[in-house]
């Protein structure tokens, strides 16, 4: 098989000049590479390929056998020729001609289970557990009727690292020992409080736990003092979204993400108890907007409330809607430590609203951090026609007066605030009057400020005609916020754009 290597070598001398010397060097041809640099090679690649390369020598045919990475996706496109192996029995014969006696990594990601798979399923963690498996995923595509339950030998792994399951049931009659379990991803599952605590007690080490769409969990006591990330999702489904309380004395970081929903006339979705311990705080959740406003405006001003000690403060685009709600009725909040803030939200007049009630609550703010987003299609906050007419009558005010009548509330801006970013997708993002009012507001009222970084994170790729337009706004921003007065006389301005751009 070595002559198509040569063929490729002697094709590209001819077409490239003096481009293979410099590619030969010292570097031996790649059938001969030494194992571990096959193996290292074999864990970038799903087993799919790992196995074709079996074709590139006659020394490959069986070295894929041996890696310790093994990939399995059940998306991935295939050979649609009639003898091909389904799925199931795909990765079934790859295990059974895995010769390493230990396994790394064993991902089965995509499968679209069925009862009739649970036992090919119970032999595929046997083997991974067999070989001392470090990291396991077992992401499924089913429904809530035919979840996969995990089989007894599953729940004592003396060698699992990371796990990562989705729609599977816990038995709730087992004894869990993970004593190297470090991080834990459980989505989609049945898992009750109980068996979430024997989790804690039985993972030692566990340092990450992110719960999604979880049913039956309603509580979560976590007393371990080595868990210090949780990551919930919530679901459409109140069934699955609603709980009790957070309790986690020794918890650093708090993601919440996903639709929230609690039952009909419920005051919290949950409750924060005791999260003393917090330095980190992400919001970026959205509900169900066929619920009255008064909810979600009580649950988010406790969580606001309970957040006061929390020194960085991550807040998305929905929950900003409801703060601009909060602004109008004049409800305030105190957030007495928060000195990081990152608002990932379009600019817009009722946005405003929102960012003016975080700079009044927010007196010890030292960064500030603006991701701006597209602007949602859905009405906002379709709560009623009182709020939709409330809504409107707000937002028709000019930006810099209202912002200049709340600077007295904003003391952080005379003795905190010293930094400020601002990262804009597009470029007109960047451009928008709602942005430059801002701009100008903070550059010419922050008494404090020694940096303002204007970035634009242009991602997709654009052709010349689309690069000049591009330069063409950016450059548009630059000149007017370089005429804006500075209250501060060390604010530095630095914008931040593509290399592309700035060497157009």
């Amino acid at each position: 098989m070595a002559a198509p290597y040569v063929h490729a070598a002697a094709h590209r001398k001819s077409s490239s000049g003096d481009r293979p010397n410099r590619a030969r060097g010292n570097r031996p041809p790649l059938p001969l590479l030494p194992d571990d640099a096959l193996h290292n090679i074999f864990s970038f690649l799903h087993i799919e390929d790992a196995v074709r390369t079996s074709v590139l020598s006659r020394r490959w045919r069986s070295t894929w056998t041996s890696t310790t990475h093994l990939v399995f996706d059940g998306f991935r496109p295939r050979n649609r020729d009639p003898r091909s192996l389904d799925f199931p029995s795909l990765v079934g014969r790859v295990l059974s001609q895995c010769t390493s006696p230990t396994v790394k990594k064993l991902h089965v990601t995509n499968f679209k289970y069925r009862h009739r798979y649970r036992p090919k399923l119970d032999l595929w963690l046997h083997f991974a557990l067999g070989r001392r498996v470090e990291d396991l995923r077992l992401w499924l595509i089913t429904d809530q009727w035919t979840r996969y339950t995990l089989p007894p030998f599953f729940y004592c792994s003396s060698w699992l690292v990371r796990l990562e399951v989705s729609w599977c049931s816990f038995r709730s009659d087992e004894t869990i020992w993970w004593p190297c379990l470090k991080f834990l991803s459980i989505e989609d599952a049945d898992l009750d409080d109980d068996m979430l605590g024997r989790i804690f007690t039985g993972s030692p080490v566990l340092e990450f736990l992110k719960l999604g769409r979880c049913r039956y969990v309603k509580n979560i006591i976590i007393d371990s003092t080595s868990v210090k990330d949780l990551v919930l999702i919530g679901s459409k489904n109140y069934s699955y979204s609603y709980m009790g309380k957070i309790w986690a004395p020794h918890l650093l970081s708090l993601r919440v993400s996903g639709t929230w929903s609690g039952p009909w006339l419920c005051t919290h979705i949950f409750r924060l108890d005791d999260i003393s311990s917090l330095v980190e705080a992400e919001l970026v959740f959205s509900g169900r907007t066929s619920l009255f406003e008064w909810m979600y405006c009580n649950l988010l001003k406790e969580l606001i409330d309970r957040l006061c000690g929390v020194p960085k403060i991550t807040i998305g685009s929905w929950c900003w809607k409801i703060l601009s709600s909060l602004e109008m009725k004049g409800v305030s909040s105190l957030l007495s430590k928060c000195q990081s803030l990152i608002l990932r939200t379009p600019i817009s007049q009722l946005h405003l609203l929102g960012i003016a009630y975080m700079l009044r609550s927010s007196q010890c703010l030292e960064r500030l951090v603006i991701h701006l987003t597209g602007v949602p299609r859905l009405k906002f906050l379709k709560w009623g026609i009182h709020v939709q007419e409330e809504s409107k009558g707000s937002c028709n005010y000019d930006e810099e007066d209202f912002l200049c009548s709340r600077k007295e509330s904003f003391q952080c801006l005379v003795t905190h605030l010293n930094q400020v970013e601002i990262i804009g997708f597009k470029a007109n993002s960047l451009g928008s009057k709602h942005v430059l009012t801002l701009i100008k507001f903070l550059l010419g009222n922050t008494f404090t400020l020694e940096k303002m970084i204007i970035k634009a994170d242009l991602r997709a790729r654009n052709g010349q005609k689309r690069l000049q337009a591009i330069l063409s706004e950016l450059l548009a921003v630059r000149q007017n916020v370089l005429g804006y007065q500075r209250a501060s006389k060390n604010a530095e301005i630095i914008f931040d754009f593509p290399l592309q751009l700035a060497s157009f």
